[in-house]
């Protein structure tokens, strides 16, 4: 049995539940902060406590004792970036060593709403003085969301929408890649990664390449669908009635490489697109 103790925010999500999963394998302590805790699968090394990012009084109550947080706050709350810092310092007084939180990619300053809360709380946690260790996870855009919310008009219509042209190269990470890297993290000595910022691109892919892997894993005809820009934005905003989210799904565009530390944080190499699509086929069957 490991001596860490991680505390974690947001773990009945897509990325904190799995890294919940991924400390279980590693045979570590867990706490989940969760406001529904009937979503969390009992576990000899899991505890629950029941409550709300906007309301720490249960937190603080729960946090002694453990040592590092796995900080993860939902952008749409109010006054997120507040909240996250304010978790941060009650976590760093209790004594917590290490805090790793799920940030996002790096933009220029300002430039969308959706990713400024992450770049805001990220400075406010930097700068608590006398702080523990503070790493920062940035992930690009998760696989699961051509899964999700970009998932019917492939049940339905067998086509990939995006206003991308048809050869422009996109970024995505899995979920599961940014769960283990947390999780590898909060078994390594905190002195390793200091006050590290790691940016996880596992995949670079275009639309195009992206239709053809699903046409053979679901062994019938996709397409991609070049939107207008307009349409896309309103058919966002129709579905997420937010406009933060509904302008950075339609027009965000960035291509970096895949990142090579990845394979270091991982202590593998990273899943692509297509190992991916075949692990969740399901989630794209009519």
């Amino acid at each position: 049995m490991s001596s860490e103790r991680v505390f974690i925010t947001g773990g009945t999500g897509k990325v904190g539940s799995l890294v919940v999963q991924e400390l279980i394998k590693r045979n570590v302590q867990v706490t989940v902060y969760a406001r529904t805790p009937e979503k969390i699968a009992q576990h000899p090394n899991v505890t629950v406590v029941k409550g709300d990012v906007t309301d720490l009084t249960p937190f603080e109550k729960a946090i002694p004792g453990h040592t590092r947080l796995f900080l993860l706050v939902a952008v749409g709350i109010p006054d997120a970036s507040q909240v996250k810092a304010n978790i941060a310092k009650k976590a760093y007084a209790a004594g917590v060593k290490q805090i790793v939180d799920l940030a996002a990619i790096r933009v220029p300053w300002r430039s969308y709403p959706l990713l400024h809360v992450h770049e805001v709380s990220e400075q406010l946690i930097y700068n608590i003085p006398n702080r523990g260790y503070f790493v920062s996870l940035r992930p690009t855009n998760f696989m699961s969301n051509t899964a999700s919310y970009l998932v019917e008009t492939i049940k339905n219509q067998d086509t990939i929408t995006d206003s991308a042209e048809p050869d422009d190269l996109q970024e995505w990470v899995s979920t599961q890649d940014v769960a283990e890297v947390a999780a590898n993290i909060f078994v390594d000595p905190v002195e390793k990664h200091s006050d590290a910022a790691y940016e996880l691109i596992g995949d670079l892919i275009t639309p195009t390449r992206r239709a053809e892997i699903l046409t053979k894993i679901l062994d019938r005809p996709i397409s991609y669908k070049q939107l207008p820009v307009q349409q896309l934005y309103e058919l966002y905003l129709e579905q997420f009635k937010s406009h933060e989210i509904a302008f950075y799904a339609s027009t965000f565009r960035r291509s970096n490489p895949v990142n090579r530390g990845m394979t270091l944080l991982l202590r593998r190499e990273p899943e692509d697109y297509q190992f991916w699509a075949i692990k969740n086929k399901d989630s794209f069957l009519k």
